[in-house]
């Protein structure tokens, strides 16, 4: 009888190769960019570069080192992986330290009367008329220094704005006063915002601007002149404040021909208020409320940072640096 199967049917498979490990692959963190407060040198911290395939164990190693010291500048570091099998993958990224922004003028004198001063008339106490009230951490010169300290952090002990103003002053009588200011003081540049105290004339005042804007010119001061911010007739604490609105307009056109004639930086105070004179104008009429003073002191800081801020300079590939302005306070 035959014996039924056969040693055919137990022939053996052969062994599969060993899978291919995948290739190597190592990838980056990105490029990164931090601020120097101080202008020097700085220690950086970045993230890990990842793999992918390759033969365990792997190795990592970056140059420079996450937490090494990064000049000012553009830096590139390479990382570059090991596997057991001694392959190798490197792949680059960037870390940029950026400078600082830094104003080439940061001697500033405010001058004017009591919108410079800080006269905030909410404030004073409330027997018929209100008393007279300076507030001089809320003056738009106050301001002004916070918002330039915080972004030019490399010269804020540096920076200086006196303020120079005077309650119920006219601009005519604004020319003696300003040139014995300015010689008793080692100013770069000169923050003017005066006039309205002499309403309803509009010529003298104006004759007067002209005159400061060239005293201060002929003593190589930066002159930044500011137009003057609209009044509410509506007033309801002094109605008598606001009643020379009809005159704002005309005497701040002929402030923007000055500027225009003598090479003066206009600070345009009227069009950044956009004709708000309830949040930003006091309950007189007149004078600017604690925000109109942030509103005036943003305004300034808008055109010293476009008039004065010296260009970044490159290095290697540097990028823009970033604009950094103080939070309103109110």
């Amino acid at each position: 009888m035959l014996a039924v199967g056969g040693c055919a049917g137990n022939a053996t498979k052969p062994t599969p190769p060993p899978p291919v490990a995948d290739p190597l692959r190592i990838s980056c963190p990105a490029a990164l960019s931090v601020l120097s407060s101080d202008g020097q040198s700085r220690t950086v911290r970045f993230g890990d570069a990842t793999t992918t395939g390759g033969t365990p164990p792997v190795q990592i190693s970056c140059q420079p080192a996450s937490d090494s010291v990064f000049k000012i500048g553009t830096t590139e570091v390479r990382c570059t992986a090991s596997d057991a099998k001694q392959v190798t993958d490197s792949c680059p990224f960037t870390v940029t330290v950026i400078a600082p922004p830094r104003l080439r003028l940061t001697k500033f004198i405010a001058f004017g009367d009591s919108m410079t001063a800080g006269e905030i008339v909410s404030e004073g106490l409330a027997t018929g008329f209100r008393i007279m009230r300076i507030d001089l951490p809320k003056s738009y010169p106050s301001d002004l220094l916070v918002s330039l300290a915080a972004r030019y952090t490399a010269q804020a002990s540096d920076l200086v704005v006196l303020n120079s103003g005077k309650p119920g002053e006219l601009a005519v009588d604004g020319v003696s006063r300003l040139s014995g200011a300015l010689a008793g003081g080692s100013f770069q540049a000169l923050l003017l915002m005066e006039g309205a105290n002499d309403f309803p004339e509009t010529s003298r005042p104006l004759a007067a601007i002209r005159q400061m804007v060239q005293n201060a010119t002929s003593r190589g001061l930066r002159v930044f002149l500011a137009t003057l911010p609209p009044e509410n007739p509506f007033a309801t604490c002094q109605p008598n404040h606001g009643h020379n609105w009809a005159f704002v307009a005309p005497y701040n056109d002929g402030l923007r021909s000055i500027a225009a004639g003598q090479n003066a930086v206009l600070v345009d105070v009227y069009a950044a208020f956009n004709g708000d004179t309830t949040t930003l104008v006091d309950c007189d009429g007149l004078h600017p409320t604690a925000a109109g003073y942030q509103r005036i002191a943003d305004t300034f800081f808008a055109s010293i940072r476009q008039e004065l801020e010296l260009p970044v300079t490159p290095s290697l590939t540097s990028q823009t640096v970033p604009f950094v302005v103080a939070p309103g306070r109110r």
